[in-house]
């Protein structure tokens, strides 16, 4: 996928799809034994733009909480296969001191994560990831996503400085998240995101629980009067599931 035609970024700001070699992330973030086998699952990675007042004119943004002066584009290609793309943006996102954007390609889906830095408060000089968002794995071809990938276009985000720009990209790829349940992109005023952001939690919740749940019936160990229990929860769960959702298209409009 050519994730310049996601974002369209100005030229000044491409970096020419640059190869970032596994081990100069190994060394730069001193990633343990355990974190560099994760990496397996990475075929390559590469930093394909930077965002900062000299590329875009955005300014940054200095305070007491943040240090934000750049932010960092990076396509990672999966390899065998793997749709590990939460386990991988953790990986990444730390191995950067600038909020990241990170555009996965799998064998038969993508994924954009986020992450958004702030000062440490332990250690003097350095940054923390504060916030990370991801899509979740989703089709390119989808339909249901083509609104939430225009929303991304660099024009039409807020650019106030750099900190408002990824907050809302950030913003969108949390959106994103409610694409399977609700069927559409969904747009909300800015009076009604913690509203959002309290129901979304919970269909997040629920849907895990439902995915426990299904999986758990699949044991061979199970009574069919532990099945029937099971399935009658997951009953309760999907009038939940349908509860929630009703909520968010009253307060979302696609």
């Amino acid at each position: 996928m050519d994730w310049n035609q996601v974002f369209r970024l100005p030229n000044a700001a491409l970096a020419g799809d640059r190869r970032i070699p596994k081990t100069v992330l190994v060394s730069q973030a001193g990633l343990t034994k355990h974190e560099q086998k994760v990496l397996d699952k990475v075929s390559s990675v590469r930093h394909f733009a930077t965002v900062q007042k000299s590329t875009t004119r955005i300014l940054p943004c200095i305070d007491d909480e943040r240090d934000i002066q750049g932010i960092v584009f990076l396509q990672c290609d999966m390899a065998g296969g793997s749709e590990a793309y939460a386990e991988v943006a953790k990986l990444l996102h730390k191995c950067f001191p600038n909020p990241t954007v990170i555009a996965f390609n799998g064998s038969g889906s993508v994924c954009i994560s986020v992450a958004l830095t702030r000062k440490s408060l332990s250690e003097k000089g350095a940054v923390t990831v504060d916030a990370a968002e991801g899509t979740g794995a989703f089709r390119e071809t989808d339909q249901a996503y083509g609104l939430f990938l225009e929303s991304l276009a660099f024009d039409s985000l807020a650019q106030d400085d750099l900190f408002a720009f990824v907050s809302e990209i950030a913003w969108k790829v949390r959106l994103s998240r409610s694409i399977p349940a609700l069927g559409f992109f969904p747009e909300c005023s800015e009076n009604n995101r913690v509203l959002f952001e309290g129901l979304t939690a919970k269909l997040d919740q629920l849907e895990k629980e439902s995915s426990e749940l299904a999986q758990l019936r699949k044991s061979s160990d199970l009574s069919m009067n532990e099945k029937a229990q099971i399935r009658m929860k997951q009953k309760g769960i999907e009038k939940e599931l349908a509860s929630v959702v009703a909520s968010v298209k009253e307060i979302c409009h696609g």
